[in-house]
């Protein structure tokens, strides 16, 4: 393990990170403005979300060196250098930790879980790595909150690449790409906002999550996401994933804010999903007339309801741009990680 000072990468990783004011506010930009790549949505609320801020700052390469500083609760900064098999002892990530891939290739062969932790950066890393194929979850958070997820891509996994459960709250998922490469694995789920109806106690008024400027990819089928309970505020991502049976599943008491988001050659972008609970309410979604539907249709079976107002300020990319933004900058190695 090798300690280091703070290099460029996690000055970088760190900026963006001063708390936006709790206005209700977006705007729309152009194409011609400059991607905003700092922290933006429901991690900034409630104290916001620092990650390792203080600490020092390790660099890892080995699931050894990676597994022995996240065990702690001190703040810290993580870089990680290369690929990381966790050899099915998956890793469980502690609270106050900023964990940043250099390069392009880093990140996990092995399920990485945050439960019963907060304040918590993950930027520019793999999960799993693109040449495998993990059994559980890439990423999943139980109770856990204040979590800012950046610039990650989500590969192959046999269970959901990446699940916000149990009551977790004040989660933000920004400019990540999900994609799966082999159609004979048959559950091709990304991401799950609530894990079941009957947690009503543990989810009401919680799981509260912004997704902005993810692309939702090659092979992705489902949960893109399916929200159970949250307030889920979705603007300014892309959804291309041929062949899917739906991309955003409004399930129990779910209620989704859509804003300026683009569909292309998928089916049902949005729809009912499920409801096992005899005491569930029909999720509800409320959506601006800037999403773009391109080989994808307008749901007409779901009434555009009102929701939340996002309690955050935040700027609109325009609809009919999105898709040459994400492309452009999302997932590991994009953006401001590109070497």
């Amino acid at each position: 393990m090798k300690l280091t000072n703070l290099t460029p990468l996690p000055l970088l990783a760190l900026a963006g990170l001063v708390a936006l004011s709790p206005l209700a506010s977006a705007q729309s930009s152009s194409q011609s403005t400059a991607p905003d790549f700092s922290l933006i949505g429901f991690a900034t609320m409630q104290g916001g979300t620092t990650g390792g801020a203080g600490g020092p700052t390790n660099t890892v390469s080995t699931a050894e060196e990676f597994l022995a500083v996240i065990k702690d609760t001190e703040p810290r900064t993580i870089l990680v250098s290369g690929p990381i098999d966790l050899a099915g002892k998956g890793a469980q990530i502690n609270s106050h930790k900023t964990i940043i891939g250099v390069g392009t290739n880093a990140g996990f062969i092995g399920n990485v879980s945050i439960t019963d932790a907060s304040n918590i950066i993950l930027r520019n890393l793999h999960f799993p790595m693109p040449s495998a194929v993990v059994r559980g979850d890439g990423l999943n958070t139980t109770r856990a909150h204040h979590l800012w997820i950046d610039h990650c891509s989500f590969g192959h996994c046999r269970d959901g690449q990446f699940d916000i459960t149990q009551g977790s709250d004040y989660i933000t998922v920004s400019w990540c790409k999900f994609f799966y490469t082999d159609p004979a694995i048959g559950h091709r789920n990304s991401m799950l906002i609530g894990n079941r109806d009957d947690t009503s106690a543990l989810d009401s008024g919680k799981l509260k999550v912004t997704l902005h400027h993810n692309w939702w990819s090659t092979l992705a089928d489902q949960r893109m996401p399916r929200v159970r309970y949250g307030d889920v505020h979705i603007f300014n991502n892309y959804y291309n994933a041929p062949g899917n049976s739906y991309c955003i599943g409004l399930g129990c008491t779910a209620h989704v804010r859509l804003e300026s988001s683009s569909f292309e050659g998928v089916k049902s972008p949005w729809r009912y999903q499920g409801f096992s609970d005899p005491g569930c309410v029909k999720g509800v979604i409320q959506w601006n007339n800037d999403n773009v539907f391109e080989n994808a249709t307008l749901p007409t079976d779901v009434p555009n309801s009102t929701v939340f107002t996002p309690p955050y300020a935040y700027k609109l990319d325009a609809g009919k741009d999105v898709k040459t933004i994400v492309t452009k900058n999302a997932g590991a190695g994009r953006g401001p990680f590109a070497l």
